[in-house]
């Protein structure tokens, strides 16, 4: 590999880093994040540790708090912790491709793990997900260079990524078994010319499991957890197809000129049902043949991982993994068709085949303007600057009414701006001073004799006020 694709490739993350940095500070608030402000960031912080919501990703929830209070309350601020994992995210997909001898394998590695659209997303918005997945991804190369010095930094790695993100869990149990299994060996023993006083070195296994177990243990003191509930972890898929199809669907018809295009729909099907699952299956055959721990750790992981949803599943009724909680599924899968294209010389051109066009699709799907989970709060803070507009200057309080996916994020900037005028009400029932609508409620419009003061661009969001 020529140092100079490595340091372009180095170029290009440091480009990506930077958008991820303009959308944390131009995108408007989304549900999701005003919610957390809410409940843990607006109030006391006390709410941290005795209030549990699925909304809550504790380790990301504390350094939203942190951030907020060193700097104040924006959207920027609140997202700084997101950003500080697409940091480490995208160092990790640089360390990960450096697995790879062949340059153009390390190239479409960290293509295929960083331009993902929807992972894109998380590297942005104040949730989670983003640096749960960072974490668990330098876990994964700490413990895949199988270095007992590691040891102790991918175990707490792997814990953590849990912290920052609860449905982390089942991947983190599969790449722990997998890591204990890799630092099994024991320490070396002292030498007969070493003092017999010397104290004996902690075994590899134990190093990884020390710092795993205390952050694990100070989690469950910490976080709220005892007020959890099954009934708490209700986002997912109710059946297999219905996950990965989703998984597929919000990597290839996330946005851009072919979201809607009718061979897009069966290329999503084809991925999720086809070629995903064989890349998975092609990876653990050839990492047994091959005895290649690299290969073994990521097919292993997607493998395990995907055994421990199915038994929640069907021991718990848990749904399926879906979109955002099945997002460590996207980055491993890819490392292994790149894993493929550098290891594998029968599979290596139909690897860099299918690598090449799922690239060039997630380049087609690059934006900067909305986060796919949330296109309904794409001009949130539009909204509440034309709420402000279009009040009657001479009410001491305006009554709004908000749907309820507007709603948060609409309490977030009246508290940011200071609008002591405003009422929300969340529910849009007639007789109020204004409303703010998303686009499936438009029909309110007429429905309440309405007419429209404000149409979002990009979320066809609205603002109305009753017909004099």
């Amino acid at each position: 590999m020529t140092h100079v694709i490595r340091v372009l490739s180095r170029v290009f993350l440091a480009a990506l880093f930077a958008v991820c940095v303009y959308r944390a500070i131009t995108q408007s608030i989304t549900h999701d994040e005003a919610l957390t402000w809410e409940l843990y960031l607006a109030g006391p912080a006390s709410a941290i540790f005795h209030h549990f919501d699925a909304n809550h990703h504790f380790l990301n929830t504390l350094l939203m708090r942190v951030s907020a209070a060193l700097f104040g309350t924006s959207e920027f601020t609140l997202r700084l912790p997101a950003l500080a994992g697409a940091a480490l995210y995208f160092c990790a997909a640089d360390r990960l491709a450096g697995f790879f001898s062949n340059a153009w394998a390390y190239l479409m590695s960290v293509a295929l793990m960083t331009l993902n659209p929807f992972i894109l997303d998380f590297m942005a918005a104040a949730r989670g997900y983003g640096l749960a997945l960072a974490l668990f991804m330098w876990a994964l190369i700490w413990i895949a260079e199988q270095q007992p010095r590691r040891a102790m930094f991918a175990g707490a790695a792997l814990a953590l990524s849990v912290t920052a993100n609860l449905v982390f869990l089942p991947p983190a149990a599969a790449l722990a078994a997998a890591g204990l299994y890799v630092f099994r060996k024991p320490a070396a023993e002292p030498s007969k010319k070493r003092r017999a006083s010397e104290p004996r070195k902690m075994a590899p296994w134990m190093l990884f499991a020390a710092p795993a177990a205390a952050i694990a243990v100070l989690y469950f003191l910490l976080a709220p957890l005892e007020n959890a509930s099954m009934e708490h972890f209700y986002v997912g898929a109710g059946s297999i197809s219905e996950s990965l199809r989703s998984m597929a669907k919000v990597s290839f018809q996330h946005s851009g000129p072919f979201k809607d295009a009718p061979w897009n729909s069966k290329w999503t099907d084809a991925v999720a049902f086809g070629i995903a699952p064989l890349i998975v299956a092609a990876g653990l055959l050839a990492g047994y043949r091959r005895r290649d721990v690299f290969m073994l750790l990521v097919s292993a992981s997607v493998a395990m991982s995907s055994v421990i949803l199915a038994a929640l599943h069907f021991a718990l009724d848990r749904p399926y993994p879906s979109d955002r909680t099945g997002i460590y599924f996207l980055p491993l899968i890819a490392v292994l068709l790149a894993a493929l294209a550098d290891r594998e010389k029968p599979a290596s051109i139909p690897a860099f085949a299918i690598g090449l066009i799922v690239a060039a699709q997630f380049a087609t799907e690059f934006n900067t303007r909305k986060f796919l989970l949330w296109e309904y709060d794409a001009d949130s803070r539009a909204l509440a600057q034309a709420v402000a507009a279009h009040r009657d200057p001479k009410a001491p309080i305006v009554h709004a009414g908000a749907s309820w996916i507007v709603s948060k994020s609409l309490f977030f900037y009246a508290s940011k701006y200071g609008w002591q005028w405003l009422e929300i009400t969340t529910r849009p029932i007639p007789g109020l001073d204004i409303y703010a609508l998303p686009a499936e409620d438009r029909g309110k419009v007429s429905e309440l004799r309405l007419h429209e003061v404000f149409v979002g661009p990009l979320s066809q969001s609205v603002v109305a006020v009753p017909n004099k």
